[in-house]
Parts: C-alpha cells; sequence; structure tokens
C-alpha cells in the first residue's frame, strides 16, 4: 500500500513542527492493525458487558456489568484469544488449498481440525459452488447463511480439548479388567455434539468426521460419538440432508449424523447432556435451556448480541451439575467480536 504525504514549505518553526507531526500521526494511522472482526481497532476486544441470562424463572439470572475501568484492567491482565489478521485472507482454489492456507494462517492449529475440514467439501454446502474456497460467509437462502471457513475452523479448535478430555476419559474406561465381559462398547461412551443452527450442514458434517461412527472411524485422538443438526427452518433440514447426502451420505448411514426441525433457543434436552453445544446463529442473551443440557465439563461456543450491534463470541463451560440453573455452574469466556445472523425464534 503506498501513501502520498504532502510536502511543507513552511518557513516558521511552528509550521516545521506540526507538518511534522501531521507525517506522523499519518504513518501511524497507516499501520494500525485491521481487526478480523470488522470492529474499530480501538476497542477492546474482551468487553463483557450486560450479558443477560434467558431464564423463564426470574430476572435475577443476569450477569453483573463491570465499570469501564474494571473491564480496560482486566483486558490488560488476561489472555484472550485473537483471530489472526489473515482471516478474511484465506481464500482457496480448492478444499485442500483453502485448508491449508487456513492452517498456515493460524487459524487452524491442529491436525484433527485440519483433516475434518480437509474431508468435507465446502462446495456440496454452499449456493454457489464457484465461490466456495473463498474465506466469506454465503447465504443459503431463507435470510441464512453458511459462515467463513476461519469462524468454523476457530469454532471446531475452541470446542476440541475438551473433546479430547472426554475421549481420555473414555478410553481409560474401557480398558478390560478380569471381570469385564466383552460388550463395552455401549452409547455411554460416546460423545455427543449438538450443531444449534445447523444452517447447509457443513459444520454438523464436520463434527461428524470428528467423531465418525462408521468404518473410517474417529479422527484420533478423539472416541466415536454422534451429532445433532436441529435448525427452526423446515427448508434448511432438507438442504442440509440433501447436502450431506451428496458426498458424506456415510455419516448418516453409520448413525454419526441426524438432522431435525428444532427450535434452537430450546435444544435438544431429549438427547442431552451434550460434551459440546456449536451455536451457528447469534443469540440476544445467552439460552439457559441451552447451558443446562451441557455435561459437566462440557462446553458450547455460541455468539450474543443484537442483529446490529457489536456481537461476541463466548465459550460457555459447566461447571458442576444441578438440577436447576445456577448462573456459579457456568464459567463464561469471551472469545472474539463477530457478526453472525440472529438465531431465529419459532
Amino acid at each position: 500500500m503506498m501513501f502520498t504525504v504532502a510536502s511543507c514549505t513552511s518557513a516558521n518553526s511552528f509550521g516545521q513542527q506540526h507538518c511534522f507531526l501531521s507525517k506522523f500521526l499519518l504513518l501511524v494511522f497507516a499501520f494500525l492493525p485491521i481487526t478480523s472482526s470488522l470492529q474499530s481497532p480501538f476497542l477492546p476486544q474482551n468487553i463483557n458487558a450486560s450479558i443477560i441470562l434467558e431464564s423463564s424463572q426470574s430476572n435475577s439470572n443476569k450477569f453483573s456489568v463491570p465499570s469501564f475501568s474494571s473491564v480496560i484492567a482486566t483486558a490488560s491482565q488476561s489472555k484472550v484469544p485473537t483471530m489472526s489478521l489473515r482471516a478474511w485472507t484465506c481464500h482457496g482454489r480448492s478444499q485442500k488449498d483453502m485448508v491449508e492456507k487456513l492452517s498456515s494462517a493460524g487459524i487452524i492449529k491442529s491436525t484433527p481440525i485440519k483433516e475434518a475440514l480437509s474431508l468435507v467439501d465446502r462446495s456440496n454446502y454452499v449456493e454457489n459452488p464457484t465461490g466456495a474456497y473463498m474465506d466469506a460467509p454465503q447465504p443459503i437462502g431463507y435470510g441464512q447463511t453458511i459462515s467463513a471457513p476461519h469462524m468454523h475452523s476457530h469454532a471446531l479448535e475452541e470446542l476440541l480439548p475438551t473433546l479430547t478430555t472426554f475421549s481420555r476419559k473414555f478410553q481409560q474406561s474401557q480398558i478390560p479388567s478380569e471381570e469385564d465381559s466383552c460388550e463395552s462398547s455401549s452409547t455411554e461412551n460416546e460423545l455427543k455434539i449438538l450443531d444449534v443452527g445447523c444452517g447447509s450442514g457443513y459444520l454438523t458434517a464436520a463434527l461428524g468426521r470428528l467423531v465418525d461412527r462408521g468404518d473410517k472411524g474417529p479422527i484420533h485422538p478423539l472416541t466415536r460419538g454422534r451429532v445433532w443438526g436441529i435448525d427452526v427452518v423446515p427448508h434448511l433440514i432438507d438442504l442440509s440432508t440433501q447436502n450431506i447426502l451428496k458426498a458424506d451420505k456415510d455419516l448418516i448411514d453409520s448413525g454419526t449424523v441426524s438432522v431435525e426441525l428444532g427450535d434452537g433457543w430450546k435444544g435438544l434436552p431429549s438427547e442431552g447432556p451434550f460434551h459440546a453445544i456449536h451455536v451457528g446463529a447469534a443469540a440476544e442473551s445467552l439460552p439457559t435451556s441451552l447451558m443446562m443440557q451441557l455435561h459437566t465439563g462440557g462446553v458450547m461456543i455460541i455468539p450474543v448480541g443484537e442483529t446490529h450491534d457489536i456481537q461476541t463470541l463466548y465459550k460457555v463451560e459447566r461447571l458442576r451439575e444441578s438440577t436447576e440453573f445456577r448462573k456459579e455452574d457456568f464459567h463464561t469466556q469471551t472469545l472474539l467480536g463477530v457478526r453472525y445472523v440472529p438465531l431465529v425464534r419459532p
């Protein structure tokens, strides 16, 4: 990028100093970082402000709103993950090329996520296949979009450590002893993942590849599991099913992946608790119904914020079991400033 700075011919010292200051400020502003979240680079990206919990019980279930000074102090002390400045630039000519660029940019950090995304071709899940490998969201109809590849990658990377932890626990519990029978392949030791707002089915399929119950098997070090994709729009359930059947039919045949009509605000309590929940649309507030469907130690990745306001991607971890919602039973971590379509209510 080239910048042209006008020359200064002022003879007096004040004019020369003013000109020097102008040049200096121009250079400073020219090299300010461009944030991947498309928010102002002057705004802290980890402000946890006024997040009101959705609760049918009372209005007392709220996160307290910190003062601005305390937010700034926290921001300076905590190490909040930030998106690579190369987000939005990882365009590829093929699925493999796009994944390689996401990996080179440090957005894909792990081998399991790289392998899973390499196995699911995005061209089968977009409305316009010619732009399938652009690192940008694309419309899929009905007012919804498929997220940019760098956002899918980031969400998967955030879920992976928890899925790995549970997988190791399952593997340890399946070590046979003398009194054990050989029938230790029960579904109790399978990972359970919920994808809310499955849209065109792309991330649902990628999650399925991670925990494949079929002949290909799960991606090391994960164990096998099941993925439920839900959406409130009936046409998108049909679309995601058709898309998965194109090249990932084995995920449905093996029972690894299923998609069904469902209210994203209420989740799928009949199949919970879930070790991981991904929400692909922005909720105005944190849905306690989804939080209560997390397994103890499970995590949820969810964007929160009004449609035309600043939105934030959160990671919610359930710390302990309880029959009623209590905010102290959950730990909420701020991840990124984001922009998502709204989580639609029925």
